[in-house]
Order: structure tokens, then sequence, then C-alpha cells
């Protein structure tokens, strides 16, 4: 009996629902786990800019000369992918036909569902991602950096991770990673104790997911602002050592500038990744106090930086912590957005502060590489000099060439077929979302 992603969630399911007494023997990864797919070979052209972008000003934006700091010209560009789940292909199970029978009548009802793919998305996923990486090095001037949003793997096993390593870090720019729910959990819902009892593969907890972000065999050429790990070494509390980090971080790619009375005179743009997973285990996402309480210190700090937060869920997506978090952001006036995946839809929602106007955040959504439409995203943050701000965002699809970009259109056609759309409405594509810069000192 071959079993698929979908059917092993409900394995795991139902042991969780009838306890340790329920052992199942043989459930394992029909592909050798020492064996870690590559993308075949191709190069890619920088992707076409849109002709022109909707312009939204939910947060009523409008210029005010004592808010205006700085010349006029962009700040930062840069790009996110998110959810490219690179996945085992198919796993197999051999055991007892009666309980096989029992859990066949279970269907899809236990809950956990949307992870059987059609094979070539699941064949030719590293193929996106590394078509979708090229074409982000192809942009002319460069980006910054890429920003990947979480759900990196799919089932949550090493292969999956060596291999989604071994793609992103030939990346000619520098990336940052936050941990998303399949990083960390079983099918992105089990935790991996738990699903080691069921199967003979390796699944990754949070640590382990760490530790493999750090360069351990070789040095790279070029440092992420310092970075060894991504980014998780700008953690609190890290020293030096990789058990000790947490997931959760923040750093600042453009430094404010001040003159030589100290006055400011461009602010900088500072990023603050969140982790946003359940340690028991579950697809909803949480943002423990302590993480909140060091974001509301940290954005007390660094009143001289417009912020972007970084989370791979959504702030809808949120049972713990929502309320407490949104308070914070609504409380620092210097956070322009926060960034996300998590639903692989492309979603661009305004969060204006009640009765204050002008205030507020933009809350971004990109769609997955594994899913239809395979797109990521690429931000750049303007300043207006007039009080006033820009947040341009398009997004595209991989222009890869060779084998490398026949095997990502394969991909994409097949996920044309699926009846999942994450393209969401022209409003959540290419468009200039306005924001108001608040008084920077």
């Amino acid at each position: 009996m071959r079993l698929s992603r979908r059917r092993f969630l409900q394995l795991c399911g139902v042991s969780a629902l009838f306890g340790p007494s329920l052992s199942l023997s043989g459930c394992s990864d029909s592909t050798d786990e020492g064996v870690v797919p590559t993308s075949a070979e191709g190069s890619a052209m920088a992707p076409p800019r849109p002709a022109q972008f909707i312009r939204l000003n939910d947060l009523g934006s409008a210029p005010n000369a004592e808010g205006a700091i700085g010349t006029a010209g962009q700040l930062i560009s840069f790009g996110q992918i998110s959810d490219t789940h690179i996945t085992l292909d198919d796993f197999s199970v051999t055991g007892n036909l009666a309980l096989e029978s029992l859990l066949d009548s279970f269907g899809d009802n236990i809950g956990f569902g949307g992870l059987d793919r059609p094979q070539p998305q699941e064949r030719y996923d590293v193929d996106v991602l590394q078509a979708i990486v090229k074409t982000m090095n192809a942009v002319v001037p460069p980006l910054d950096l890429i920003v990947h949003t979480g759900d990196a793997i799919d089932a949550g096993v090493m292969t999956e991770l060596v291999s989604f390593l071994g793609e992103i870090n030939q990346s000619g720019l520098p990336w940052l990673q936050a941990i998303g729910n399949h990083d960390r959990l079983a099918l992105g819902n089990i935790r991996p104790s738990l699903a080691e009892n069921l199967s003979s593969l390796d699944f990754v907890d949070t640590g382990q997911f760490i530790r493999e972000h750090f360069f351990r065999h070789h040095v790279p050429t070029e440092l992420m602002f310092g970075s060894m790990a991504m980014g998780f070494d700008f953690g609190p509390g890290f020293n030096g050592d990789p058990n000790s980090v947490k997931g959760f971080y923040a750093f600042s790619p453009v430094a404010p500038v001040r003159d030589v009375s100290n006055v400011l005179v461009q602010p900088g743009v500072r990023f603050y990744v969140l982790e946003s997973t359940l340690d028991a285990g579950s697809a909803e996402g949480g943002v423990s106090d302590e993480q909140i309480s060091w974001l509301a210190g940290q954005l007390d700090q660094h009143t001289d930086s417009l912020a972007i937060v970084i989370s791979h869920h959504r702030l809808n997506d949120l049972t713990i912590g929502r309320d407490d978090l949104v308070g914070v952001l609504f409380d620092h006036p210097q956070v322009i957005a926060v960034l996300s995946g998590h639903d692989h839809t492309h979603r661009i929602r305004a969060f204006p502060v009640s009765g204050e106007p002008h205030r507020g955040f933009w809350q971004i959504q990109t769609s997955s590489l594994i899913d239809f439409p395979q797109q990521a995203r690429i931000l750049e943050v303007i300043n207006n000099a007039d009080g006033t701000g820009i947040i341009r965002t398009f997004v595209f699809n991989q222009q890869a060439t060779g084998q490398l970009g026949e095997n990502a259109r394969a991909s994409y056609e097949s996920s044309i077929d699926d009846p999942f759309n994450g393209e969401g409405a022209a409003e959540d594509r290419d468009v200039e979302l306005l924001f108001q810069f608040p008084q920077m000192t």
C-alpha cells in the first residue's frame, strides 16, 4: 500500500486519538534519505516589471512637512520567497490490513489535508526554487537581500532541509530565514517525537532546523551583515553556540544616517523576524509573551529606522498573542509592514489604527512556490521626502532557461490543473502602498 502525505497525516492523527498503544511498523519514505535532489542546469533573466501599479492609500497617508525627513529615493529593495515546501515524493506503509481498512474509513475527515500534490510539483520543487533564486539574482540593480518566510520543507525531514539549503545557498544574494510550521513539525502539524514513533524517517525539530543553517563545512563567500546562520545568530542570547539560538531575531540592512551634529538625515530600515509556530503541534500560529516583550523593547530602541516585521503566519492565523502583538505594532508608528506567507495566497490588507488618521501598517502575504501561481515577490521601500513613503511591490514567475526552465515550467503547468488558486486579486499583487512617516529623531 502506497501512502500519500495526506494518508500519513491521517495515520499520525489516528495515533494521537488512540494514544501510544497504537503502533505502526514499516512506515517509511520510499526515497533513499541519503540522496539529495538537485536542480537542473540553466540560467535566468530578470523578471519583467509591471507596466503599471495600483496605488492604494487605505491608511489615508498625506504629505506632512513636519514628518518629512531625508531625500527622495529608494531605501531598500528585496525579494520575498515563501512556502517552498521541498518535498519527499511519497510514503509507503505495510502492516495490518484490518488497520489499513479502518484508516481508509476515516477518509478526509481527520482534517489535516491539502498536502498530496501532483507528481510534477513534487519532482521539480528544487528546480522551481533555483529558477526563482536565479531570476532574483538577475535583477539590475541587484536586490539587497532575499527573505524566505517559512515552510522551506514539507514533510519535515532532514533530506528535504539539506536539499532546500543546497539550492538557496547558491544565491548570489544574502538571504534570511523565518521558521514555518512545516519546518519544525512533521507534515506541519505533528510533534516530531510522535511522528518518529510511526516512521523511520528523521523528522526535524526546531533546534535541528536552526543548526543546519550554520555554515559548518565551508566558509561563505558573502556574509549577511555578519550573519553565519541566515539571521538566526542575530537572536537574543546567542553566544556563539548554535544550541543557544532562538527562532526570532532582528537586523538592520539599512543603517540610519546622521550628520556631524548627530541629527538624523535619512532613516534606516530594520527587520524583525518572529517565530510563530506552536510547540504543541498545529498548523495555526502563535507568538509568545517573550517575543512580544522583546519586539516592543527593540522598537523602543530603534525609532530612527522604519520597521518591517516578518512572520510565517499572517496576523489572522495567530491563535496566541495576536491582540498583544497588534497592540505593540500600533504603538510604534515606524512599523510600516508585516510580511507573511502560510496560506499560499497573495493577499494585501491595511491595518489602520482606529481613530488616528494616517496611522497603521500594511500586511503583505506572498503565495507558495509549490502551488499555483508559483510566484515570489519583490518589494521596494521608497522615501517620498514629503512625510510619506511607498512600498512598491510586484509578484513574478521564474524566468529560467535551459533544462532548469523546462522543469520549472512543467511544475507550473501541473499547478494550473490543481483546483487551488493562490494568485489573489489585482490589489494583492502589483501595487504601491502609501504609508505615513512618523516623526523620527
